[in-house]
């Protein structure tokens, strides 16, 4: 059975997502809120908890364990599947996962170092990379939830492997986790030169051009 891991801040959409998953034949798993969303549904979830404890320091700690990030990382090959059955670890073929308002929370005129740390998500990102770089089906808007429920529907429910399709799911997830801490880099830098200083070089890195409006000195 195809297992999907849910995280999210955001819930719009998620739980008509997670019910097509369920009538596709889909084992969802599910961090706090959202299992609570899905559960209210009244689609079958299990909460991550169960999985790896329940949340620690205040919810900063939820799904920053291995049984999540092993069956993200791990290989499709007997050797791997074989360790993960005998650590009692799931393979996770797909995962959904939104983050933390944080760019809103910059914002905002009132904000803060505090407040936008508050908002500043560890889990979410570190999942991001995970399934991107493990090469799973990795969702982090609706479009990519519609493009993965019609590669599922084509293939009877099943997670079969298309190169092109899990690429362009990973750059996604890839460039939005660059964005996203570039957005804290900017925030958490001291003065205005700095923080120009800072955008111009992750400017020019990404794109390999010069910025030209006034951030470059």
């Amino acid at each position: 059975m195809p297992t999907a891991l849910f995280s999210t801040y955001n819930k719009a959409g998620v739980v008509e997502f997670a019910k097509s998953l369920h009538r596709l034949g889909w084992k969802i798993i599910a961090s706090g809120g959202t299992a609570k969303a899905i559960s209210d549904a009244h689609i079958p979830v299990t909460d991550i908890a169960t999985v790896v404890g329940e949340p620690i320091l205040g919810h900063r700690v939820v799904t920053l364990s291995r049984e999540v990030h092993a069956g993200l990382l791990a290989q499709r090959t007997p050797e791997d599947r074989a360790e993960l059955e005998r650590l009692g670890i799931d393979f996770i073929d797909l995962v959904y996962v939104n983050l933390y308002p944080l760019v809103e929370e910059i914002g905002k005129s009132e904000a803060t170092i505090e407040t936008v740390t508050e908002k500043t998500d560890i889990d979410g990102p570190t999942m991001l990379r995970s399934a991107a770089k493990g090469r799973r089906f990795v969702i982090t808007n609706q479009d990519a939830a519609t493009a993965v429920l019609q590669h599922l529907e084509s293939n009877g429910g099943l997670p079969i492997e298309d190169d092109e399709l899990l690429q362009t799911l990973a750059a996604s997830a890839e460039q939005l986790v660059a964005t996203y801490c570039l957005a804290s880099a900017i925030a958490l830098t001291p003065n205005v030169t700095n923080r120009r200083r800072l955008l111009s070089t992750a400017y020019h890195q990404i794109t390999g051009s010069v910025l030209h409006i006034g951030f470059n000195k």
